[in-house]
């Protein structure tokens, strides 16, 4: 298991860099939107329903809640 903090603990606005996706098959998915272990990004807002926009290689991806609890970050 990687180090790092919970993505739903970081603070907006501060860069960082994903350290760990916990299930395999959302590994694959965000692999496929540039978000993947070692990606530099920003979270940029929270969402009312407790997810994130994140700013990745100039795209912005919108994770679900479930989803930002399964993947760990640290600042870059």
């Amino acid at each position: 298991m990687n180090p790092g903090m919970e993505l739903a603990s970081a603070p907006l606005g501060t860069p960082l860099t994903l350290v760990g996706i916990d299930d395999p098959a959302h590994r694959r998915r965000l692999a496929t939107l540039g978000l993947r272990e070692g990606a530099a990004f920003r979270c940029l807002t929270r969402t009312i329903g407790g997810g994130r926009i994140v700013l990745v290689g100039g795209s912005r991806i919108a994770l679900s809640r479930d989803l930002v609890q399964q993947l760990r970050a640290q600042a870059a």
